[in-house]
C-alpha cells in the first residue's frame, strides 16, 4: 500500500494510504466513532477484490489460526453510511494532487455498506521507530531452475527493471529478502537487512542493536517462510489453480510486516503482519503463471536476461 502525505483534512478524516483496491483514513475527531488506535479501511470502486465480508471471514478462518494475536494487525468490520462515503470521497478529491499518479481519480465504492477497522501501527511515542516492509518470497520458488543464481524476488525485481525505460541514474540495489533469514548466520546478511529496512539508522544508534537482535532471534519470519513453502510445494506452474492452500501461500507471499521499535529501551520490538486479503485466484492465476514463465524463459533466475543486472541476491552470494 502506498503512503501519501496530503496536508489538508476534510470532515475530520485524513488520507493515510491506499492501494489498488482499498483506501485507509485516520479520524481527526475525538467525537468520531472510529476507536482510538484504529484506522478506517474502505473499498475502492471498480476492482475485482472480494467484498469485505468475504475478506474478514477469510482472515478469521484462514489467517488468524496461523499466528498469535500479537503477530497480526487486528481488523474488524463496521457498518458505514452513505454520508461517510461522501465525506471520504471529498477527502480523496481534495487529495488527488498528492496521490500516486495511477490512483488519482479513483473513489470509494458508493454502494459499500461495510468498512474495516485496522489496528494503527503508527508511532505511539515521538521517538518510536516504525517501518513497513514486504517479506515477499522467503524461500526459492519451487519452479525455479536448479541452476538459478537469483531468488524469486531478485529475479522478479530484475524483470521489472528490464521492462522500464533506461534511467540516467544508477539503479538502487535490489534488497534480497533471503538476507532476513540469514542474518543470524552471516554478518553481511544482517548489515544488508538493516540497511534495507531502515536506511537512515546508524550502527552507533542503540536502536540498531535492538533491530539486529530482533532479526537474529525472531521466529516470525521463519514461520512465514515455512508456511509459504509447505502450502505451495509445487510452485505457480505446477500447482492446482483451484487449490486453496496455493491461494493462501500466494497471500502470504504478498503480505506486509509492520515493525515498531519503542522509544522505551526495555519494551521489545513489535512486529505484525498485515495485507492478508484473500486472493481472487480466478483473476490472478494466469498472471502468476505468466510471470513465472517469463522469469524462467527470460533467463531472469539465472542472470542471462541479455544485459545482465547485478544483484546482491543471497543465492548468488552463497554459490560463489
Amino acid at each position: 500500500m502506498t503512503t501519501v502525505q496530503p496536508t489538508q483534512t476534510i470532515h475530520q478524516y485524513r488520507l493515510i494510504g491506499e492501494g489498488a483496491a482499498n483506501v485507509v483514513f485516520k479520524s481527526e475527531s475525538k467525537d468520531n466513532p472510529i476507536p482510538q488506535g484504529y484506522l478506517l479501511r474502505v473499498p475502492k470502486a471498480g476492482t475485482s477484490a472480494y467484498p469485505y465480508s468475504d475478506l474478514q471471514d477469510y482472515w478469521e478462518t484462514s489467517i488468524r489460526p496461523l499466528f498469535q494475536p500479537s503477530e497480526l494487525v487486528q481488523q474488524h468490520l463496521i457498518p458505514i453510511s452513505p454520508s461517510i462515503i461522501t465525506h471520504l470521497n471529498a477527502v480523496l478529491s481534495d487529495s488527488d494532487p498528492a496521490r500516486r499518479h495511477d490512483f488519482r481519480g479513483s473513489r470509494i465504492l458508493t454502494t459499500a455498506t461495510t468498512a474495516m477497522l485496522v489496528e494503527d501501527m503508527a508511532a505511539k511515542h515521538p521517538l518510536d521507530i516504525v517501518f513497513e516492509f514486504k517479506p515477499k518470497w522467503l524461500s526459492q520458488s519451487p519452479s525455479a531452475p536448479p541452476s538459478s543464481t537469483r531468488c524469486r524476488n531478485c529475479a522478479r525485481e530484475v524483470q521489472r527493471r528490464a521492462s522500464k525505460s533506461p534511467s540516467n541514474h544508477p539503479p538502487k540495489p535490489i534488497d534480497c529478502p533471503l538476507n532476513l533469514l540469514d542474518s543470524a548466520a552471516d554478518p553481511t546478511s544482517l548489515t544488508r537487512s538493516i540497511a534495507a529496512l531502515t536506511p537512515n539508522l546508524q550502527s552507533t544508534d542503540p536502536n540498531y542493536a535492538r533491530l539486529a537482535h530482533w532479526l537474529n532471534t525472531n521466529t516470525l519470519l521463519a514461520r512465514l517462510r515455512d508456511l509459504q513453502s509447505s502450502l505451495d510445494p509445487a510452485g505457480p506452474l505446477a500447482a492446482n489453480p483451484e487449490d486453496t492452500s496455493f491461494h493462501l501461500a500466494m497471500t502470504l507471499r504478498d503480505c506486509s510486516c509492520f515493525v515498531r521499535i519503542p522509544a522505551d529501551p526495555e519494551t521489545p520490538v513489535e512486529a505484525r503482519f498485515a495485507d492478508l486479503d484473500k486472493k481472487n485466484w480466478e483473476v490472478k492465476v494466469e498472471y502468476w503463471r505468466a510471470t513465472e514463465r517469463d522469469l524462467i524463459e527470460g533467463g531472469y533466475y539465472e542472470g542471462r536476461e541479455g544485459v545482465g543486472q547485478k544483484t546482491n541476491c543471497l543465492v548468488e552470494r552463497k554459490r560463489v
